[in-house]
C-alpha cells in the first residue's frame, strides 16, 4: 500500500518544476521532522509525491502581459524566505512575532493601495481581482484556453494517484485551491473519469491561502449553476482550511459556511477551517500568502499528521 501526496501549487510566477519542489518538500520535511514522531517521519518519506506545476503556463502569461520576472532573484528570496521559517519553534508561530514581521499590512490596506474597495465583506470585485491577480481571472475566463490548460497539468498526477493502492492527501496554495476543485468537480461528474474513479475519494484535502470562500470565485467554479449534488464534488473525504491574517486572497478565511451543503447532502465527511498566524518575509516585507509559511506552520502539519 503507498500514500500518495499531490502538491499543488498557488498563483503568480513560480520557479521551475524541480526547485519548486524542492522548497515545497522542504517546509513540509521541516515541520514534520520538528512536530511528528519517528514513524510518522518515515511514513511521510515513504510516500508517493508529485507536485501538479502550472507554473510554465502562468509565467507565460503574466510575461505577455509586461510584468518582469528575475527567476535567480526570486528562488534566492524563497529559499531565504525559507531558512527564516526554520528557525521558529512550534510555539512561536503568535500574533506576537507576526506583529514584529517588517511591512505587514492589513486587508484594508492592501486595497487602499490599489485604489479597490470591498464590496461586501465577502465579496472581491471582479475589477479587483483582474488588478490584484489576473492569472485568478484570466483561469475563469472561457474565452480563454488558459484554465483548462492549468487542470489538464492535474488530471494525470491525479488519476496516477488513484490507481494506487492506499490513502491519499491533496495539499494546494491559492489558486492551486480553484484548480482542485474544478478537478474534483471533473472526476466527480463527468464519465470519462467519474466511471474509473467513482470508489476512489480523496482521503484528506488541504486548501492554503484559497479564495474558495469569496462569492465571485463561487460564481465561477464548476457546477456553480446546477443544484443538488451535481453543483459539487464527491470525491473528498476531509477538507483542512487554513487562511492566515491578512492574506487578502482568502479574505473570506472560512470555508465550511459556504460548502455546508456539501455536509448535509453527505458529499464530504468533514470540512473545518482555521485561522493562522504566516511568519514569511519574502522580499524584505512580510507576505502572509506565503506558500512556505503556511506549509510549515504547526496546524499545517497537524492535519498532515491526521491523514499519516
Amino acid at each position: 500500500m503507498t500514500r500518495s501526496i499531490l502538491l499543488v501549487h498557488g498563483r503568480s510566477f513560480k520557479p521551475e518544476k524541480t526547485a519548486l519542489t524542492r522548497l515545497w518538500m522542504a517546509a513540509l520535511r521541516h515541520g514534520i521532522q520538528r512536530d511528528l514522531t519517528p514513524a510518522k517521519q518515515q511514513r511521510f518519506e515513504d510516500a508517493k509525491v508529485e507536485m501538479v506545476y502550472y507554473g510554465q503556463l502562468s509565467n507565460a502569461f503574466l510575461k505577455a502581459r509586461g510584468n518582469p520576472y528575475d527567476p535567480k532573484a526570486d528562488l534566492a528570496d524563497r529559499r531565504a524566505t525559507l531558512a527564516r521559517l526554520k528557525k521558529y519553534p512550534a510555539d512561536k508561530f503568535t500574533k506576537t512575532e507576526y506583529q514584529d514581521l517588517p511591512g505587514i499590512s492589513s486587508l484594508k490596506e492592501f486595497l487602499a493601495d490599489i485604489g479597490s474597495v470591498l464590496t461586501s465583506p465577502l465579496h472581491l470585485s471582479d475589477s479587483l481581482i483582474a488588478a490584484a491577480a489576473p492569472d485568478i481571472a484570466r483561469y475563469w475566463d472561457e474565452e480563454s484556453q488558459f484554465g483548462s490548460d492549468v487542470r489538464y497539468q492535474m488530471v494525470q498526477p491525479l488519476k496516477r494517484a488513484m490507481r494506487r493502492d492506499g490513502k491519499i492527501l491533496v495539499i494546494s496554495h491559492s489558486l492551486g485551491t480553484m484548480v482542485c476543485y474544478d478537478t474534483f468537480w471533473k472526476f466527480s461528474h463527468m464519465g470519462e473519469y467519474r466511471n474509473e474513479f467513482v470508489t476512489r475519494p480523496v482521503d484528506t484535502w488541504i486548501t492554503l491561502g484559497s479564495p474558495l470562500g469569496d462569492e465571485t470565485i463561487k460564481r465561477n467554479l464548476k457546477g456553480a449553476s446546477l443544484s443538488g449534488p451535481r453543483k459539487f464534488p464527491n470525491i473528498v473525504k476531509k477538507w483542512r482550511n487554513f487562511a492566515a491574517e491578512d492574506d487578502f486572497i482568502s479574505h473570506d478565511e472560512d470555508v465550511k459556511n459556504d460548502y455546508k451543503a456539501m455536509l448535509e447532502q453527505g458529499l464530504v465527511s468533514d470540512i473545518s477551517d482555521a485561522d493562522i498566524y504566516n511568519l514569511a518575509v519574502r522580499n524584505n516585507k512580510s507576505n502572509p500568502h506565503s506558500s512556505a509559511g503556511y506549509l510549515i506552520h504547526p496546524k499545517v502539519i497537524a492535519a498532515i499528521d491526521g491523514w499519516l
